[in-house]
């Protein structure tokens, strides 16, 4: 390794451990305050949806796995050797040996410190998962409310226009009406039909993605609500981030590319062989001493020191565009959310009471023969089009929530659910 290349690790390992020791980051926890939560019925139905989920179980096995190489890092590198020997020619000689190979650079604590530092990152791997799975199923659970509330509107927008266009027929026939109007009347009922069915398979679309994620019954469906936490984010940034698992995750794995490092030194050890060997040759006892000391010259093992000191190079690279990447997208997904979340409690505040007066008003004008129907069919449109665009902006208003909640791991702080990992009792 080239003196530079061993400073810049020496460095970049003193930097990482004053990290891990500042009590600023070290166990900190996230700071988010929501002061808005979740109806029990929402937390209830999550939380039962996440027994027997195939990806969280192969995280669970993933961090099985990593505690299975735990304990095999904890056993001893080198067994003893036991040796008899028996040799007759002029003299009989019988012996028995025992030696032992000693793990002179301490391998075994390294090897320790690998497979902790990788049980970690299972650890906080299988919490962003779980964050993860649980925001695209309220993300689900946001569509698949958002398509039967638009098949139930198309469903009144149809019965609306059967009624415009059975009005037209009787007034056509009384003479009240043009040709042309009533041919606008059964055009407007004829694509009222044609969007009821495509609000119908875009609703069962949206409830089979649902069934994917969750086996639910439509009954057992939750309402989502439509009032949301404030996108408050803590002043320190920085210390924030480095509560989120995602960066958990990323600094397990560069500690475990340290470990690996000293490991690869440690392999470079001239572990000696030491052994005790007793026995008779002829009518003389014989005991004898061992030392076997191996000759590392043509391979040094210099080459698997590098290959690991520049993967951890590597990794660190690597976690400072994760840490940056997401430093951006929360910053960006904090402002999309307030945002949407300012436009949509403004739609509901006066919009929502408006559109359902303007379709009863501008109904009763229609029927009392006060209005033509060009100009029903225009306004009728307007607030349909109107109530249409309001399902929609919630939608994508808790698209956006549940996004930002499973970047900022508050998705559980929300739910008032645990989604850290529990030792199996």
């Amino acid at each position: 390794m080239k003196n530079l290349n061993y400073k810049q690790f020496i460095l970049s390992v003193v930097l990482f451990i004053v990290f891990l020791l500042n009590p600023a980051y070290a166990d900190s926890e996230s700071v988010l305050n929501l002061a808005v939560r979740a109806p029990q019925s929402i937390s209830t139905f999550i939380q039962a949806s996440l027994n027997h989920q195939p990806e969280l179980l192969a995280a669970e096995a993933n961090i099985d796995l990593a505690k299975a190489n735990l304990r095999a890092s904890r056993q001893p590198i080198y067994n003893p050797n036991l040796e008899f020997n028996y040799e007759k020619s002029g003299l009989t000689t019988r012996s028995v040996g025992i030696s032992q190979t000693i793990d002179w650079a301490n391998q075994q604590d390294h090897r320790e410190s690998v497979a902790n530092a990788k049980l970690n990152q299972e650890i906080s791997h299988y919490q962003v998962i779980k964050q993860t799975f649980i925001s695209g199923l309220l993300i689900s659970l946001a569509k698949n409310q958002t398509e039967k509330q638009l098949l139930k509107l198309s469903s009144e927008s149809l019965h609306l226009m059967l009624e415009f266009k059975q009005i037209a027929e009787r007034r056509y026939l009384a003479g009240d009406l043009t040709k042309v109007e009533l041919n606008l009347a059964t055009l407007a009922y004829n694509q009222a039909l044609m969007e009821q069915a495509a609000a119908y398979s875009n609703s069962m679309s949206a409830y089979e993605a649902l069934q994917s994620i969750a086996d639910v019954r439509p009954s057992e469906i939750p309402v989502l609500p439509e009032q949301l936490p404030q996108p408050n984010l803590p002043q320190d940034l920085d210390l924030f981030l480095n509560t989120l698992p995602v960066i958990k995750a990323e600094l397990a794995e560069i500690e475990a590319a340290r470990q690996q490092v000293l490991l690869s030194k440690s392999e470079q050890s001239w572990d000696p062989t030491i052994g005790v060997t007793i026995g008779t040759e002829g009518s003389d006892d014989l005991i004898g001493l061992n030392l076997n000391i191996p000759l590392n010259i043509r391979n040094n093992f210099s080459a698997e020191v590098d290959i690991a000191y520049q993967n951890m190079v590597s990794r660190e690279y690597l976690s400072q565009k994760t840490y940056r990447n997401l430093r951006t997208s929360l910053k960006v997904s904090t402002e999309r959310y307030r945002s949407l979340l300012t436009v949509w409690n403004n739609w509901r505040e006066n919009n929502r009471g408006h559109v359902a007066e303007q379709l009863a008003l501008v109904n009763q004008l229609w029927q009392a023969g006060d209005i033509n129907a060009t100009d029903y069919l225009l306004q009728i449109k307007q607030a349909l089009e109107i109530k249409i665009t309001g399902y929609r902006l919630r939608n994508q208003l808790w698209q956006v929530a549940f996004d930002w909640m499973k970047v900022t791991a508050s998705v559980d702080q929300w739910l008032d659910i645990n989604v850290a990992y529990k030792e199996k009792g």
